[in-house]
């Protein structure tokens, strides 16, 4: 008997994923069966909704700057809402130029920061650019999840299906995506009694065929917020992230946030994981204040990360 191959949190609890042989009968060959007992029990389809308060400037309406990419402004503060599969040429041409200009005049914080931000929309235009490169990625975390033994016209099923998935993200974004291909929407061959999700090499196709956009790429609520102190002069900064657990499929959420003010610069804080992930970093001075925060959706194979939705946010100010 094959033992179990992996143990996952979603959730906040941890789950098993089981491989093991089962024979249907004396006539049918042994099949492989890939059963996710009780992974998705409770999940709904809605992203959480605990996410932090908003600072005073959040009220501010998002502007488009170009394919993918909004902004929204205020005093010493700015943030960006970047959709990478829906980035273009036209996208890394008018963000360099708006960078651009942003930097001619930051300090050495505020240029850093954009220079990150110019370095993410190269990075993941090029990568969403390249469509057989991101369904190398989900077919690899496919496979992680569900380590069935495809032979090729089977991975080639599979491929072909996640293409059109990829097709579909850089046509509509993260945020407008067709509805269907969750775990609720399931058929019923594909669910165990106890909520649980069970695939064979027999029911593979079935398992394909229901893949849709929202089996990879849940339904996420991401929350980057820099900004002054307001009990006393200094810096801070909050990131969160939240998704939907019916997703088949799923990668992982990030949040990042860093502050200094004066001679308090505490240590940067990063966390990554799934279904959430939360950052806050706070220092107190008068002068030379700065925060950063970033929070994101992706998927990652060995250094490479192709993120799906990505917010972020600077400040400059004291108070």
């Amino acid at each position: 008997m094959l033992k179990e191959v992996q143990e996952v949190k979603v959730g906040g609890r941890t789950r098993r994923v089981h491989v093991r042989p089962f024979a249907w009968n004396s006539r049918v060959p042994l099949a492989l069966l890939v059963v996710l007992s009780g992974l998705f029990a409770g999940c709904g389809r809605g992203a959480a909704t605990a996410t932090p308060s908003q600072s005073p400037d959040q009220s501010a309406a998002w502007m488009e700057l170009a394919p993918g990419i909004r902004y929204r402004e205020g005093e010493g503060r700015v943030s960006l809402d970047i959709a990478p599969p829906l980035l273009s040429e036209e996208s890394v041409r008018k963000f360099a130029e708006y960078a651009q200009g942003r930097m001619a005049q930051a300090t050495s914080e505020e240029k850093a920061f954009w220079e990150e931000q110019l370095r993410f929309v190269k990075e993941q235009q090029a990568l969403w650019s390249d469509e057989e490169l991101v369904v190398s990625v989900l077919e690899r975390a496919f496979l992680e999840r569900i380590p069935l033994p495809l032979k090729e016209p089977q991975r080639q099923e599979l491929r072909a299906k996640l293409g059109e998935i990829v097709g579909q993200m850089k046509r509509y974004g993260p945020e407008n995506l067709p509805g269907g291909g969750d775990f609720q929407g399931l058929p019923p061959k594909l669910k165990t009694s106890d909520g649980g999700m069970v695939v064979g090499l027999d029911t593979f196709p079935l398992l394909v065929q229901h893949l849709g956009p929202q089996s990879l790429f849940p339904s996420c609520s991401l929350a980057a917020s820099a900004m002054p102190t307001t009990a006393s002069p200094g810096a801070k900064a909050y990131a969160f992230a939240s998704c939907s657990t019916g997703s088949i499929i799923w990668g992982q959420v990030e949040t990042r946030t860093s502050a200094k003010a004066a001679n308090d610069w505490p240590p940067p804080c990063y966390d990554s994981g799934w279904p959430t992930s939360q950052c806050m970093s706070v220092a107190y001075g008068s002068t030379g204040c700065y925060s950063s925060a970033w929070a994101g959706y992706y998927y990652q194979w060995t250094d490479l990360r192709i993120y799906s939705s990505r917010r972020s946010s600077s400040n400059s100010r004291c108070f």
